[in-house]
This record gives structure tokens, sequence and C-alpha cells, in this order.
């Protein structure tokens, strides 16, 4: 089971790869088809054991694509595509993969290179393998997901996309229990969900575009120690949730016109810095939720920007705790610039300009840091319980 099993966020999704894996994966054997020659005609079901590049489409695949049966292996499609017949495969067998585009067990130093892959239950499955390589793919219209990373380390994905796949279920990438991946430079866009997280650490995510999910997040964390750099947000339930996790790096993202912008659930630790929102339906940023009553801790938000939100700009629930909002600004925003309704929050140096309501609404208690600004908002106070120039 991968997902949420403590209170769940409004946004989580408990994902269970069991039906998954039994469509796609339990074990492979493995038929070598002698095909390690460049330019060579590959056919569906094939397992390549030697470098090799594509000399023609794949249609309607009935079950595999191409399966990985070595090490230090490049699949070059070479601009074609792997097709597959968009029904599941049944019955899938115990002991093998199926309905799975290009299906890598275990293999180490693969890559996969300059194609694409579209219509079987996954796209691009890499599973226990180890510095493999997913570069200039598309993998659209799948049942579950664009591409999987599964209990593996030191892999990539770049210049990619994983558009298309079918929701509610059909996501852009799964990245589950595997650790230090790059994902730079790739699109994700109209998926069920753009990008999930689960039990996975010290991975980056950086300039990498997600947009108009149909069922949540662009980007769903459940997991520690990961980076969410400079990437780029548009129309999405929310762009960056963290539902469960800690000591995550959000940083240097642009949002526009998603419901809420950036999120901490429950976590603790996390920094969001330099974060720019504008013209979200709902709030900025929050950390913590009413309903169902869960939040965080010791969270850090600096040097934010949200401009336009429809809700607040910031939001702290009473349910996050020790939390640190600093330097961040608040224009325009359709109702309070920052509404801090946990007394162990910390405010300093923050900015509320021209808000449909309060520039900063804190409850009693909470730690004035100094240096807050607010004006030319809604309501003539400005600020209360806590002191504003």
């Amino acid at each position: 089971m991968v997902g949420t099993c403590r209170p769940r966020s409004r946004w989580a999704r408990v994902v269970s790869l069991g039906p998954i894996l039994s469509l796609v994966f339990a074990g492979v054997v493995l038929v070598d088809s002698d095909i390690a020659t460049a330019g060579v005609a590959v056919a569906c079901g094939d397992t390549i054991t030697s470098d090799t590049t594509l000399a023609n489409d794949l249609t309607d695949c009935p079950n595999n694509g191409v399966v990985i049966g070595a090490d230090d292996v490049t699949l070059d499609l070479n601009g074609h595509t792997i097709d597959g017949d968009a029904q599941p495969f049944e019955p899938c067998s115990e002991g093998d993969f199926c309905d799975v585009g290009v299906a890598n067990d275990g293999h180490t130093r693969v890559r996969v290179i300059n194609g694409s892959v579209t219509e079987f239950a996954v796209g691009v499955f890499i599973f226990a393998a180890n510095r493999n390589r997913v570069i200039s793919i598309s993998s659209s219209a799948n049942s579950f997901f664009g591409f999987v990373f599964l209990e593996s380390a030191g892999s990539a994905i770049r210049n990619s996309s994983g558009n298309d796949n079918i929701p509610p279920e059909g996501d852009g990438l799964g990245l589950f229990s595997s650790h230090r991946t790059r994902v730079v430079g790739n699109t994700f866009k109209r998926n069920g969900l753009g990008i999930h997280v689960s039990d996975s650490t010290h991975n980056l995510f950086r300039g990498n575009l997600i947009s108009r999910t149909q069922d949540g997040p662009g980007m769903l964390v459940e997991a520690d120690r990961n980076e969410m750099r400079g990437n780029v947000c548009r129309r999405n339930g929310i762009c960056i949730l963290v539902a469960r996790g800690s000591g995550n790096v959000v940083a240097g993202n642009r949002v526009r016109g998603d419901d809420d912008g950036i999120a901490v659930e429950n976590g603790r630790g996390n920094l969001l810095i330099r974060n720019r929102i504008v013209d979200t339906r709902k709030s900025g940023i929050y950390l913590g939720l009413t309903h169902p009553p869960i939040g965080g801790a010791d969270n850090v938000v600096r040097n934010n920007v949200v401009i336009g939100s429809g809700g607040e700009g910031f939001k702290v629930t009473k349910h996050d705790h020790h939390s640190i909002l600093r330097e961040n600004v608040a224009r325009r925003a359709g109702d309070d610039g920052f509404r801090v309704q946990s007394r162990t929050s910390k405010l300093t140096d923050n900015r509320a300009i021209g808000n449909g309501d309060l520039g900063i609404r804190a409850v009693e208690g909470v730690t004035d840091g100094g240096g807050n600004v607010a004006r030319r908002n809604g309501d003539p106070r400005q600020c209360v319980n806590i002191s504003c120039t």
C-alpha cells in the first residue's frame, strides 16, 4: 500500500499499488529476441538485451511494448511510438509484466530516450532499477501512470512529458519508495494528478510545468526531505501540497490561477521560500487544516509573494504549531492578507497591502516579531492582535 494512513488531507488520495501491480508486474520471464543492433524492427513484447534503436512504430500492443532485459542498455525510440490497445490485459498471470509500454525490472544504467509511449496501464515502469535515465519521452493516454519509479534510486527523468493520462486514476508521474531522483524540465498536463511522491527522499523536482490536473494537486507530496524548486503551476486544484512530510524545501515556484497555491497540511520543518503566487481562487499559502483537524509544526514561510488570491493570502490554522512567517507579502487578497489562528505562530517583517478585509488577522498570543506593515486594507483597523505600521 502506498498512500496516506494518517488523518486524511482534503486532497490526498490513497493509492494502492496492488491492483496496478496485478496488472503490470510481479516479476518477468525474459525472452531474448536477439535485437541488439541499431535500426531494427521490434515487435510488441520483445525483450532487448543490448543497445537498440527502433526502426518502426509498435501499434496496438495487446500486452507489453518493450521489456528491458539487461544492464547498460539504451533503448532509443528514434522518434517512434510504442502504442498499446487501450484495454487492460487479462488475465495477467503471476510472474508476468502486463500492459506496460517500456518495462525495466531491476536493471541498472538503462536509458530510454526520444519517442512516445501511449495507451498502456503504465507508460514507462522502472522497478528496483538504479541509475536509469528517461529523456525526451512522451507518455500519454495511459490508464494509471505516464511514468512510475518504484523502489529505485539515483535515476532521472528529463525533458519528457506525462500529459493526458486518463483521470481520475491516470497520473503523470508516480515516485514510490525511490530516492535521489532528478525530475527536471518536464511537463505534466491534464492528468488526474500531476506528480505523486510517496515514501521517497532526497529527490529534486526542478523546472517542471504542471497544469490543469483534474483530480486535485499538481504535486502531492507524502514524503520527507525533497526539493521542489522553480516549477510552474497553472490551473490545478492546488499547485504543491505537502499532505504529510517533513524537511521538504519548496522554493522559487511560480503559481497562477490554481484553486490554492502551496500548502503544508501535516509535517515539520518544511521551508516555503521565494514562491510567487498570483490569482488563486482560494488561499495563496496555508499551513494545517481545520476539517479534518490536522497540522504540522516548525515550518518556515519566508519571502513569498501572494497577489490577488480569492481568499486569504496566507493562512495558518490552529492545528499548526510554532511556525514562522517572515518577510512575506500579501497584496489584493479577497479576504485577509494574513489569517493566523495558531497562538504559537510568529510573524516578523511581513507586508499586507490593499487586501479586501484585514491586513493581518491574528489570534491572541501570536508572537509579534516586529516590522509588520499593513496599509490600504479594507478593514480600517489594518491589524488585529499584532502591531503594524
